[in-house]
């Protein structure tokens, strides 16, 4: 099981191709702080109950969220126990949710900000090879590779340590799709692209086995409005 879904927080209608307007990452930005984070944190925990639900792996009695001293959610069955891994993640109005039983997993979502200094920040964080990807490519690629090291990072439960560590991980990553390959003896699969438009999305699990069959369009996001319909 594996599934993928996006909402914006503050409920402006999205389609294929159209972005969040300016407007409303405008409103979002202006509010406090605080309201922001609170905002994200319980939209992005109903965004994963609506998916769990439209799974079908939670009913009529949804299972409750606990979070680990990381911040890492986890779907509790009525056991106690919980074979589903799940990962959030937010750019400002923009949510993103992964749910699977294939492995750990990590989601990242970045709205590509152009006054960025990316060079810069490679330059701290990436790999050589990932720095002349940057340097070649552009802030493409740095969002590319950024949000890759990001859901990487979630996955193998490090955070900010191995997002920054200045090793070499995708200085050949497609410019969008999924792909498996082994990073230190373990079987990842990754996948990587656009949302909206103006947003760039990665995906990384780390396998329990290798996978046979291909799976784009789990690892296509989809948009979930509200409820789980």
């Amino acid at each position: 099981m594996l599934a993928i879904a996006y909402r914006n927080l503050i409920g402006q209608p999205t389609g294929p191709g159209k972005g969040i307007d300016r407007a409303v990452r405008q409103v979002f930005a202006q509010a406090d702080r605080s309201a922001r984070r609170k905002l994200q944190h319980f939209a992005s925990e109903s965004l994963v109950r609506d998916l769990l639900e439209v799974e079908s792996i939670v009913t009529s009695s949804p299972w409750p969220l606990t979070r680990n001293r990381d911040g890492k959610p986890t779907p509790l069955a009525s056991n106690g126990q919980s074979a589903i891994e799940v990962s959030i993640s937010h750019s400002g109005p923009l949510a993103l949710a992964g749910i699977t039983n294939l492995g750990e997993i990590g989601v990242d979502v970045e709205y590509r900000i152009s006054r960025r200094s990316v060079s810069e920040i490679a330059a701290y964080a990436f790999g050589p090879q990932e720095q002349q990807a940057v340097e070649s490519a552009g802030p493409g690629a740095f969002y590319r590779i950024w949000t890759l090291r990001e859901a990487l990072a979630k996955a193998c439960g490090i955070g900010f340590p191995m997002l920054a560590d200045g090793r070499d991980y995708f200085p050949e990553a497609l410019s969008s799709g999924s792909w498996q390959t082994t990073i230190d003896g373990r079987e990842w699969l990754f996948s990587t692209g656009d949302l909206l438009g103006d947003y760039a999305f990665s995906v990384a699990i780390a396998l329990r086995s290798p996978l046979d069959v291909h799976c784009e369009a789990e690892l296509t996001p989809r948009q979930i409005v509200s409820g789980a319909n």
